[in-house]
């Protein structure tokens, strides 16, 4: 049996200062009586996940176990409103009453192992102040699997989707409104379906339409969900008219509550004065921003389209032409409205970056006339561009003189002109939310284009849309690689594993390069950890470092200070002086990232670097703050273990045996091999004593458990034994004798085997124990069959004992199970794996035959005690 080790109190403490308040809350928080359990047993896999959770940007919630206790991080709880996200660990049907019903099955799905799946735009209500505001995500429902490889919780990250869902919406309006509109009929009549269209629709809830005339504007159709009054001096309805610009008309002061009214020009094609306009109230579910402006300008452009072709059918002019060009740009805004729509789609179901950029360059092309198209994305930090697309894919180095490279690295649109120089294509960066690139889209059409408003308008949309799946996929891929890093760690067994999967982990992670791990050593030197991959002359210059060194890496180590230095100018004026050995080996922006340990002492740190620079986002900081939680959690774990590992061995390497000879006519070899890791040992030992009459007792035992507890009670049954023994306790009650004493409070097992080389017999008596084996002089082995047996701490009247024949040549085993048992491999196949090994060998001397087993049988997980008889006549 075995136990995890605790990490120590270092755990909580980090949940609470780098968890924000959902991590104060869960350490603050007693879980002594909730499914959970008390925090400081929680498991690895458990702390590993609700870490990636908290740290993570996105709204996540990590839910763990069969109850589905809930553990969200601060966007979460946001997201939930404080009426739901007062107490973490609550069940999930408190969390979301109203749809646990449909939520729940699918947490069960993840959990019953059939792989991850998601929740498309859910509808989300907030605090109760933004209970008006409409909000929707998509989330993502990953199993967590805990020790032993099963499911045990669920990592749900959500990724809000009200951008595209509020842009589907508008596009279905767009296209309801252009087929409305495409029918004949006369101007008033299409003014009439255009508003009968656009009444009650959620993105426009009140609306008017004036037309133009001689007069001045007329009403002609009005309808909505509630009837607006208009401003004290009424709609700028004239001045509108007048001078084609558009305005917005805040609510009255005695309706705060009411929407923004835009009053806007219906644009008549070739005319230079407007053909109407329209008075529509704006959604008030959303923010008057510049889409939503956009938006409104594009209904009143679709209707003044279709009240000049409805003119245009209504004169039956002669000008058929004409009549055909204005069909031909109302049909072309329905196409692009569905393509947008269907764009919009396709991103949101692509998973990946390497599924979005396919969209992109299979789906764009159709969506804006393009005849090809090139994707160009840049990852963070690196040189190269990976280019997908049409022609010339494959990578791109940043600094290439081509319009591509250049638009990514000046974050400019660039336009590309025939031997004419007229405009036959455009490289449009793509862009995050603060304004840096992250790619660029370069788009050719077969003949030149104009500077049109309608294609600018379009092409920022596709743009947006882009940039915004691949932001999504970049901090999809971020949280698969922390994922994949926490995965690796934790199957470290020492401080050289830990530091190898560090170094070629971490910064894979973070897609940096050349990393670097210092760590203290004899005195004042520190010595820095790489790959061999890192420069000669590079780690040249950072051999016989010491603690007071004043390079960026030495110092987080030694003050314990987070650096990130963007680029070698920032180095230069940071560090006046100082030479820049990382700079000249290309790095630019460079970070030091401190590991700390017990009581928040820095113990390590790691240095790495990007040949790009790259800015460093709130995302990104909070990747750095999960690889340092993950490294310092794992370098504390394999330092308790190793300190573990050291003290029982000593301990176990005190307690093997009390005879220092073997009787004459008998050879011994003896073997103690100690687990791979300190989680496994402590149990297992053998004995010889000496008895009169040149007999020998061979006792070979296991206890229950690991750790000093079991190097304890296995100091305390070893001792108990040698004495029966000593004091001639009949073999078939020593056993009973021992619970007698020790009573029933612990388990294991127990092999004793008394040979008498003279009467050419063994004795055996056995505990629960595995048989020995014997290999009799010219014969196969075989296993010694004895009467079945209780373990230790069970035993309850005498033992039966088996006399079998111990003749000279003969061979005798006695091992205990860690010596046989493999996880994976029925038992028996590992009795017969030691049958082979010692039929191979049988002619050699016990030396031999004990160092062979230990080797053709390697691999165990467990202690090994293992005892080699021969019978030398």
């Amino acid at each position: 049996m075995s136990t995890l080790p605790p990490d120590g109190v270092r755990w909580p403490d980090t949940v609470t200062a780098t968890g924000g308040d959902a991590g104060a809350l869960v350490t603050a928080r007693d879980w002594s009586g909730t499914p959970l359990g008390p925090i400081e047993g929680w498991p690895q896999s458990l702390r590993t996940a609700l870490a990636l959770c908290l740290h993570s940007p996105a709204p996540s919630v990590l839910w763990w176990g069969d109850g589905s206790v809930a553990l969200p991080n601060d966007a979460y709880r946001r997201l939930l409103g404080p009426g739901r996200y007062a107490a973490p660990g609550r069940p999930g049907a408190e969390v979301w009453p109203g749809d646990w019903a449909a939520l729940a099955p699918l947490l069960a799905g993840v959990r019953a192992g059939q792989g991850a799946t998601d929740s498309r735009d859910v509808p989300v209500r907030g605090a109760p102040e933004e209970a008006g505001e409409g909000r929707w995500f998509t989330f993502t429902h990953s199993p967590v699997t805990d020790e032993s490889g099963c499911p045990a919780g669920v990592l749900t990250v959500g990724a809000e989707t009200t951008a595209r869902v509020v842009g589907a919406r508008r596009l279905r309006l767009l296209a309801a409104l252009g087929a409305a509109l495409a029918e004949p009929g006369d101007p008033e009549e299409v003014a009439r379906r255009a508003v009968k269209t656009l009444a009650g629709a959620a993105p426009v809830p009140f609306v008017q339409l004036h037309l133009a005339t001689p007069a001045g504007p007329r009403l002609v159709a009005a309808d909505g969900v509630e009837a607006l009054p208009g401003p004290a001096d009424g709609w700028p309805l004239a001045e509108v008219l007048a001078d084609g610009a558009p305005r917005l008309v805040p609510p009255p002061d005695d309706r705060p509550a009411a929407p923004v009214v835009a009053v806007l020009p219906v644009p008549d094609p070739g005319a230079a004065a407007p053909a109407g306009v329209l008075v529509a109230a704006l959604d008030p579910h959303r923010p008057v921003d510049a889409d939503h402006r956009a938006f409104v300008e594009l209904l009143a452009g679709q209707i003044g389209a279709g009240l000049a072709v409805a003119r245009a059918e209504h004169r039956r002019a002669a000008d058929r032409a004409e009549l055909r060009l204005f069909r031909a740009l109302s049909e072309r805004a329905l196409r692009r409205a569905e393509a947008l729509a269907r764009l919009a789609g396709a991103l949101s179901s692509a998973r990946g970056r390497d599924a979005i950029v396919e969209v992109l360059a299979t789906v764009v092309p159709a969506v804006v006339d393009a005849t090809a198209l090139r994707v160009a994305v840049a990852s963070p930090g690196r040189t190269v561009l990976d280019v997908a697309g049409d022609v010339a894919a494959g990578p791109l180095p940043v600094d290439a003189d081509v319009p591509l490279a250049r638009a990514v690295r000046d974050n400019v649109v660039l336009p590309l002109a025939d031997a004419d120089g007229r405009t036959t294509g455009l490289c449009l960066p793509l862009r995050y939310g603060d304004g840096g690139t992250l790619g660029a889209l370069e788009v050719r059409w077969a003949d030149p284009v104009a500077d049109d408003e309608a294609l600018r308008n379009l092409l920022d949309a596709v743009t947006a849309l882009c940039s915004q799946a691949l932001q999504r996929a970049e901090l999809t891929g971020s949280a698969q690689a922390m994922a994949g890093f926490a995965a690796r760690l934790s199957v470290t067994r020492s401080t050289a594993e830990a530091i190898e999967v560090i170094l070629d982990a971490a910064t894979t992670a973070l897609g940096a390069e050349l990393p670097g791990l210092a760590m203290r050593a004899e005195g004042r030197r520190v010595r820095l950890w790489h790959h061999d991959d890192v420069p000669g002359t590079l780690s040249a210059t950072f051999r016989d470092l010491a603690v007071d060194d004043p390079r960026p890496i030495v110092r987080a180590l030694r003050d314990g200070e987070r650096l990130v230095l963007r680029d070698r100018a920032d180095f230069a004026a940071r560090f006046p002086g100082l030479p820049d050995p990382v700079g000249a080996h290309g790095l630019v922006t460079t970070v030091a990232l401190p590991l700390f340990g017990a009581g928040h002492r820095p113990i390590a740190a790691l240095g790495f670097g990007w040949r790009r620079e790259r800015p460093l986002r709130d995302t990104d900081l909070a990747l750095l703050d999960t690889v340092a939680d993950l490294c310092e959690q794992t370098l504390e774990r394999v330092r308790l273990a190793a300190a573990e590992h050291n003290l029982v061995t000593r301990l176990a390497g005190r307690l093997r045996s009390s005879s220092l000879t073997a009787p004459p006519g008998v050879e011994v070899a003896t073997r103690y091999r100690p687990a791979m890791s300190g989680l496994h040992l402590g149990g297992d030992w053998y004995d010889l004593v000496r008895q009169d009459g040149d007999r020998l007792a061979v006792v070979v035992g296991d206890v229950v458990g690991h750790q000093v507890e079991a190097a304890a009670d296995m100091a305390q049954l070893r001792t108990m034994l040698n004495t029966l023994i000593r004091l001639g306790v009949p073999l078939q009650e020593v056993f009973l004798r021992l619970t007698e004493l020790l009573g029933v409070g612990f388990l294991g097992t127990c092999l004793v085997v008394v040979v008498d080389p003279v009467a050419r017999t063994a004795h055996v008596a056995r505990a629960g124990h595995p048989h020995p084996v014997v290999l009799p002089a010219g014969g196969p082995p075989r296993t010694v069959q004895t009467a079945n047996a209780l373990p230790l701490g069970m035993v309850d009247r005498p033992m039966t004992v088996t006399t079998i024949a111990f003749s000279p040549g003969d061979v005798l085993v006695a091992y205990t199970d860690g010596l046989v048992e493999r996880r994976g491999r029925p038992y028996d196949e590992g009795v017969a794996a030691l049958h082979r090994s010692l039929a191979a060998v049988r002619d050699e001397p016990v030396e031999t035959i004990a160092d062979a087993l230990l080797h053709d049988l390697a691999g165990s997980e467990d202690d090994q005690a293992l005892v080699v008889l021969r019978h030398l006549g």
